[in-house]
């Protein structure tokens, strides 16, 4: 009767999603992946072991379209440590390959670093955490083409800034999660210099389609979710509203060195996101889940090149059989 009532809460969960719209998985920053703030942060392997209680990695691939014909392939590692009986610190490494008309590029994204404090542990009432963590960016957001012209930001690894981020987490048994959370850019060295000029005609390179981001300063976000979860020890899935807000206008410098201000880069972006997995092995040692997003409302403007007009990403996770002690 439980996992009935379950899959009905999951299923109305996800159906709000669809009929209400006003959330996102499209121009995340990089927070909702993270910590408290990521999706099954609360999930259960046994009926009284997190996930978070075992040491664990993952290698998953996105699959997704940006802005104009930007198709975007992001490997990427995830390293889950517990530590101090009641924690556990997160580390994401993205690798960002971004093909289109103007060219192949590819490089390092942008590296998370977080912590997790558990505050309550029961899975037959409330699990509470909360995360702090840093993004570090790891380029200036400056490639360029075969022709030494400066690409737009839809083909760069990284923002071209370092942020930080803060999250809370509570979870109902396993059946439904609310997050919510806050990243700001705190250092910006973004050397972006597209301007949408080209020193021949160049219909291509020069199309209004992408936004001129020129030394992009960039603004906060707001995140919030929740999360309807149907689970057994072997199998599961999940569905629900992801609600971003960009809390200002963001800022470009002109070839005048004078900042302007992105009209309609201030706003929010709703996607619905699910999230369907299967154990394997003895212990559930290993687990695989396909997370998918797709947008309903977006900001008129995404000058940060995180538009994502969908995303698929199938990941592959192995946890270590140790377990630690809460409380």
């Amino acid at each position: 009767m439980r996992y009935l009532q379950a899959f009905c809460l999951g299923a109305a969960v996800a159906i709000t999603s669809v009929t209400h719209v006003f959330a996102q998985g499209d121009s995340d920053p990089g927070f909702t992946n993270v910590g408290a703030m990521r999706w099954g942060s609360a999930a259960i392997i046994t009926e009284d072991e997190y996930e978070f209680q075992r040491a664990h990695f993952s290698v998953g691939h996105t699959f997704s379209m940006g802005e104009k014909d930007v198709k975007l392939n992001i490997p990427q590692l995830e390293v889950r440590l517990p530590m101090m009986e009641s924690g556990y610190f997160d580390v994401r490494l993205p690798i960002v390959s971004a093909s289109g008309s103007l060219g192949n590029k590819w490089g390092a994204g942008d590296l998370t670093v977080a912590y997790t404090q558990v505050f309550k542990a029961d899975p037959e009432t409330w699990t509470l955490q909360a995360t702090g963590g840093v993004m570090f960016g790891m380029t200036t957001a400056n490639n360029i083409d075969v022709a030494a012209r400066p690409l737009p930001m839809s083909y760069q690894s990284g923002t071209g800034s370092t942020d930080v981020m803060i999250g809370l987490n509570a979870t109902w048994k396993e059946y439904l999660s609310f997050a919510v959370g806050y990243q700001q850019p705190i250092i910006r060295y973004n050397e972006n210099d597209y301007y949408r000029l080209s020193y021949v005609n160049d219909p291509v390179y020069n199309n209004s389609e992408y936004t001129i981001a020129r030394k992009l300063y960039r603004n906060g976000d707001v995140m919030a979710r929740i999360e309807g979860r149907f689970a057994t020890n072997r199998f599961g899935f999940s569905a629900g509203p992801l609600a971003l807000y960009h809390v200002r206008n963001d800022l470009y410098e002109d070839r005048m060195g004078l900042w302007n201000e992105i009209k309609g880069s201030q706003g929010f972006t709703l996607s619905g996101v699910g999230n369907i997995f299967v154990r394997f092995g003895r212990y559930g040692s290993f687990k695989l889940d396909v997370t998918g997003s797709l947008p309903f409302i977006e900001r008129d403007v995404r000058p940060d090149g995180l538009t994502r007009r969908y995303t698929i990403m199938p990941r592959m996770t192995f946890f270590f059989n140790q377990r630690t002690l809460l409380f």
